[in-house]
């Protein structure tokens, strides 16, 4: 999902709508810190607007809701993920496997944007939050391009596509699942060598076709 609103840093846009741009980035930002630490229904408007030093109104006259808040904070923090540009994701096959290992180790190192995936990622499953439909898409769209570069990386036409589905789950459910051992054991939990050794042996399965349901 790509925000859709300006880039701060943008040299085009002028004075007024940079400013603006910069206020919403702090907004950004402090629903980043409130909701990772409260999760969405703990986390107020008036908390967050109060973090950023505005009233809840100001903060509205950005964002018009809480909910509009929410799927920009996500589109937010996965450009924040992705390094703001292309990547070796979008090259697809073994770069884009190896890539997944990356994106391991770059959030290692962000810790505040790891929790608030994961706190909203745990609580998207209830029923009817705001970032249900969100993640669902998100993983729709991740299962896809990685179950394209899991028949590439093996190039075997006799790869049964429901082996190759089920692998490309795997691998997603493993990247997403490693982050709440690391966050509540950050010293003992490698996320970046946990992912790497999950998508070799996955590749593995299923070059040597083990994978298969003999039953």
């Amino acid at each position: 999902m790509a925000s859709t609103y300006p880039d701060p840093t943008d040299p085009t846009l002028g004075p007024r709508a940079r400013r603006s741009a910069l206020r919403r980035r702090e907004i950004l930002e402090s629903a980043a810190r409130t909701i990772g630490r409260r999760g969405y229904a703990g986390a107020s408007l008036a908390a967050i607007a109060q973090d950023v030093g505005i009233s809840a109104p100001s903060l509205l006259h950005h964002f018009r809701n809480k909910e509009s808040l929410l799927t920009e904070l996500i589109a937010y923090r996965d450009e924040i993920s992705r390094g703001g540009g292309p990547t070796s994701f979008d090259e697809g096959g073994q770069a884009l496997l190896d890539h997944l290992g990356d994106t391991a180790e770059l959030n290692a190192c962000d810790r505040g944007l790891t929790q608030l995936y994961a706190v909203l990622l745990g609580e998207s499953i209830t029923e009817g939050h705001p970032a249900q439909e969100s993640f669902r898409a998100r993983f729709e769209g991740l299962r896809a391009p990685v179950r394209d570069a899991l028949l590439s990386a093996v190039a075997d036409p006799s790869l049964d596509e429901q082996d190759v589905l089920e692998a490309a789950a795997a691998i997603v459910a493993v990247m997403d699942g490693i982050q709440y051992q690391f966050l509540l054991a950050p010293e003992s939990v490698d996320m970046a060598a946990v992912t790497r050794r999950a998508v070799r042996a996955i590749l593995a399965d299923l070059r040597d076709g083990s994978g298969r349901d003999s039953g």
